[in-house]
């Protein structure tokens, strides 16, 4: 299918938006002119090129395996070429017409409006508070409808900060000055974000899948793109004029920073289940828009009184009206949505398709009605090789389905752990108490197996697949250990680590292999189980896949897990295809080295074969090729930034190994560490007065060495609070170091230029980071290496900003 009118409205609203930033000032008429230039040029070359491959393909029948993929790009960018042209014609026609005179002329820039230094300060508290806060709320959001790995989680963070490094370049160039205006273009752009991310969900995304991360890359960097480019350029405006009111570049930098740590607090306590995510959203732009009207623009006491009580009332109306059910009824077309609530562990949303009621869980399609395959297969795989399935543990899945299914053999116990308690009333709201025998736990489950003494007859895993480092855990050879532990002599554990597909590529054979070995280490005995979803049932027992006669020998009533739908020959020669498909060579997976993820999400990007080379390109002109344009005094902050980010993503991965929960703590692990970030550039700590720069950046050498050194036996800590103290104070001292080094570099720096210069070597360095460590070198190195890969960043900094420079 072809996004005609899609990418056409698309096409049109960038362009409108592009005028609109030219129009108001923010950069000049000739950078608009040269951007869009680019552009079509861009569209032209891959129409063309994708023209000419297909025009061999069909006069000379070349076999071109990807063709299908080039007649794809070759319209939609043939689309794009032609809107965009169309428009660019019609607004530039006196361009073209003087193309050959020089017109250029240097306007002289105005001077910025004075304010005073509590207002700055007060200024820059709010530009880092609504920075910060509408960040980590689109985050959440944009993971929700994404898919919610890891990858997006750094392409996320990077466009971010690389369209901030656009906007702080463009402040230094921009004749806009006027105080007044800067800021209430920042408080209307997090509005126009959010409404390009619901246009482009409607008109790209199909509701309950996931896209491609082709498609993920593209729409993460349009939602962004608006309100990042004027954060960075309000920010960068700011920070200019602040030593004017004795206050120093890192003085400013850590008043924002400051801002944005009131922001992670605030918005972890808020998002714990007592305001959902886009009610916040609408609160936090409100509240930006009321402090912009009342300080710049309001000054009678009687006007500002009045501006005051309509804020309030409008924030009151917000609140009770529920207009989160209005954005999921956006982003879930075709389904009337009944309720929506967003908890510490994700976004629960319940709606009828066709008259049928349906769960969905972070815009998932997740528990429906007449799901007798999945539910049987779920259970009863495992539960039929237990001669005396006394007790049960089944972790996650759907309580209203699995446990009726549990229910049918002779248990004395089910434990049923589902880390959400929220999502667990939801489920059982509707049906009858369960037995005194069922008992459910929210809790990490994770934990909860690690900590448990208890012996158990059977643990059933339905949990999804590992495309996640917080769902690899449970897939991990540490963790099949402590199920081990609590197992019974002859207990049963079943997991699924993916679809029950007939043809197994390399990427889904690496993925199996990986989690196959990793039962092997553990138990005596494992048997894969073909179905609609691969199992692996492990055991230090005989197993037997003969399902039928064991579902008639123990006369378990079933619709489809029995001799009506199913036959033993058919099971049994599917797992001993498996089987002789598996590579026993294949590395274990491990929670420092988490290669089942890598090849999770491997095989997901499969799925678009002719999406990696467009992927490749567009990360490297993004986030990679900003590099060039860094001067090389300012390379030691690009690569001081890249190895902090890198180290973001890494405590912020190991959150989710040690405690269990991206959601719900992110925000305090960021704030900690921009706390760090705050204390060292905004402090005057004289103890680093005595320390030259470079031995500074040593340290920062040093802490990495000694992290990675520790790092595995860091996540085996099995308390979660000091787990969260651990990591917030390793963010907090890199953080501390790489503060003072911005505020050496900026503080040596004078003019506009100079400090935006070192500020966008520090966001575009930041970007960089992320993208590298997320996306290649955890993958590939796990996490412990990339530790260590993290001083080489620093080195190179020390080498090309320091030592070469001179």
């Amino acid at each position: 299918m072809y996004h005609v009118i899609s990418t056409c409205i698309t096409a049109i609203i960038l362009y409108l938006i592009s005028y609109f930033f030219y129009r108001i000032g923010y950069y000049s008429l000739q950078i608009h002119r040269q951007f869009w230039n680019i552009a079509l040029a861009i569209a032209f070359i891959i129409t063309a090129f994708a023209g000419v491959f297909i025009a061999l393909q069909i006069n000379y029948k070349w076999s071109i395996p990807f063709i299908k993929t080039v007649l794809k790009w070759h319209v939609e960018f043939g689309i794009g070429l032609a809107v965009t042209g169309i428009f660019h014609l019609t607004w530039h026609l006196n361009y073209y017409g003087k193309f050959f005179k020089n017109t250029a002329s240097v306007q002289e820039k105005p001077m910025l409006q004075k304010v005073s230094a509590s207002q700055l300060k007060t200024n820059l508290f709010i530009i880092g508070f609504i920075s910060s806060s509408f960040q980590f709320l689109l985050m959440r959001e944009i993971l929700n409808v994404t898919g919610g790995y890891e990858l997006i989680a750094g392409t996320f963070l990077g466009s971010w900060l690389i369209t901030s490094a656009i906007g702080s370049s463009l402040a230094s160039r921009s004749s806009l000055n006027d105080i007044r205006k800067i800021n209430l273009f920042f408080s209307i752009s997090p509005l126009i974000s959010l409404m390009m991310m619901l246009f482009l969900s409607r008109v790209f995304l199909n509701p309950g899948e996931s896209p491609s991360f082709l498609v993920a890359i593209i729409y993460t960097f349009l939602v962004l793109f608006p309100f990042c480019l004027v954060s960075g350029f309000t920010f960068i405006k700011l920070f200019t004029i602040s030593p004017e009111y004795n206050i120093v570049p890192g003085k400013s930098f850590s008043i924002e920073t400051t801002g944005g740590i009131v922001a992670g607090i605030l918005v972890a306590i808020l998002s714990a289940g007592l305001l959902n995510t886009y009610k916040l959203i609408l609160l936090i732009i409100l509240f930006s828009a009321g402090y912009t009207l009342s300080v710049f623009y309001i000054f009678a006491p009687k006007s500002k009184i009045w501006l005051k009580l309509s804020v309030i009332t409008l924030a009151a109306l917000t609140i009770f009206l529920q207009p989160d059910l209005l954005f999921r009824r956006i982003l879930l077309p075709g389904i009337k949505v009944t309720g929506t609530k967003d908890t510490p562990y994700g976004n629960i949303t319940t709606g009828k398709y066709k008259g049928e009621e349906s769960l969905y869980y972070n815009q998932r399609l997740l528990a429906y009605k007449d799901d007798a395959t999945e539910r049987e297969e779920d259970i009863h795989y495992a539960m039929l090789q237990s001669e005396t399935p006394d007790k049960v543990i089944v972790i996650s899945g759907s309580p209203q389905s699995h446990i009726p299914e549990v229910l049918k053999y002779p248990v004395k116990n089910i434990i049923y752990i589902e880390r959400d308690p929220a999502l667990v009333r939801y489920e059982t709201s509707g049906i009858n108490r369960f037995p005194d025998k069922v008992s459910i736990v929210n809790s990490d489950a994770y934990q909860y197996i690690r900590k448990s003494e208890e012996p158990a007859d059977v643990i059933i895993l339905l949990v999804p697949p590992p495309v996640t480092l917080l769902l690899n855990r449970y897939y991990t050879s540490e963790f099949f250990g402590e199920v081990k532990r609590i197992l019974n002599r002859d207990g049963i554990f079943m997991c699924s680590p993916g679809p029950g597909d007939n043809y197994m590529n390399k990427e889904s054979l690496g993925l199996y292999s990986s989690i196959y070995n990793s039962l092997a280490a553990n138990f005596k005995n494992v048997e894969p189980v073909v179905g609609n979803k691969l199992y692996f049932i492990a055991s230090d027992k005989e197993l037997s896949l003969d399902i039928c006669q064991l579902v008639k020998r123990k006369n378990i009533k079933n619709i489809y897990v029995c001799d009506d739908y199913l036959e033993d020959d058919l099971i049994n020669r599917k797992s001993n295809e498996i089987k002789a498909l598996i590579d026993h060579t294949a590395k274990q997976n491990r929670l420092a080295f988490p290669v089942a993820c890598l090849h999770s999400q491997s095989y997901q990007f499969t799925k678009n074969m002719g999406e990696k080379i467009p992927i490749l390109v567009i990360l490297f002109i993004v986030f990679a090729l900003p590099a060039i344009t860094i001067k090389r005094k300012n390379l030691l902050m690009y690569f001081s930034a890249s190895a902090l980010a890198g180290f973001e993503i890494i405590i912020l991965l190991s959150l989710q190994i040690m405690v269990g929960n991206m959601y719900q703590l992110t925000g305090l692990i960021i704030a900690g560490l921009m706390a760090g970030l705050a204390v060292g550039s905004g402090i005057n700590i004289r103890i680093f007065n005595t320390i030259p720069l470079r031995f500074k950046v040593i340290f920062l050498i040093i802490f990495y060495i000694a992290f990675g050194l520790v790092y595995n036996y860091m996540i085996v800590i099995k308390s979660g609070l000091i787990s969260v103290v651990v990591i917030m104070l390793s963010g907090f001292i890199p953080a501390l170091l790489t503060g003072r080094v911005f505020r050496e570099l900026t503080g040596k720096a004078e003019g506009l230029a100079l400090s935006s210069a070192i500020y966008s070597a520090d966001l575009a360095g930041s970007a960089f980071g992320f993208i590298l460590i997320s996306g290649l070198i955890v993958p590939v190195f796990g996490i412990q290496v990339s530790i260590y890969i993290l001083t080489s960043l620093i080195i190179g900094g020390i080498l090309f900003g320091t030592i070469w420079n001179k």
